[in-house]
C-alpha cells in the first residue's frame, strides 16, 4: 500500500506484497516515482497494437464491403432469369425471395424436361 507523505511515495510495509503488482507481470515496464523516467514500452506496444487493429479492422471493412457487392451483384444477374412473373408490381425481390423463386424455377423447368 502506498502512503502519500510529504516525501516521494513509500511504501507504509516493509514485507513483500502477497499479490501480483504489474512489475510483477511486465519486467520490461519500469515503474517509477519522482525523478525517474518510465518506460513507455508497454503503452508504444499498446499503441501500436491499437493501429494494427485498426488497420486490420479497415482491411476486413473493405473485404466484407466487396463481398456483400459481389452479392448484390450475383442475385441481380439471378433476377434476371426468372420470368417478370415472379417480381410483384415491379417491386424489386428481396434475397430470400430471389433465391427461393430461383429454385421454384429450376424444379419447374426440370419437371419440363422430365415430361419432355
Amino acid at each position: 500500500r502506498l502512503v502519500r507523505t510529504g516525501e516521494p511515495l513509500q511504501f507504509d510495509s516493509p514485507e513483500p506484497r502477497m499479490c501480483s503488482s504489474p512489475e510483477d507481470r511486465y519486467p520490461e515496464e519500469q515503474q517509477h516515482v519522482k525523478g525517474f523516467s518510465i518506460k513507455l514500452a508497454r503503452t508504444v506496444q499498446r499503441q501500436s497494437k491499437s493501429k494494427m487493429s485498426t488497420k486490420r479492422r479497415m482491411k476486413a471493412s473493405e473485404r466484407e464491403k466487396m463481398r456483400m457487392r459481389s452479392l448484390a451483384e450475383a442475385l441481380h444477374q439471378l433476377r434476371d432469369y426468372l420470368p417478370p412473373d415472379y417480381s410483384k408490381r415491379g417491386q424489386p425481390l428481396t434475397k430470400i425471395q430471389t433465391l427461393k423463386y430461383t429454385i421454384e424455377y429450376i424444379n419447374k423447368l426440370s419437371d419440363i424436361l422430365n415430361r419432355a
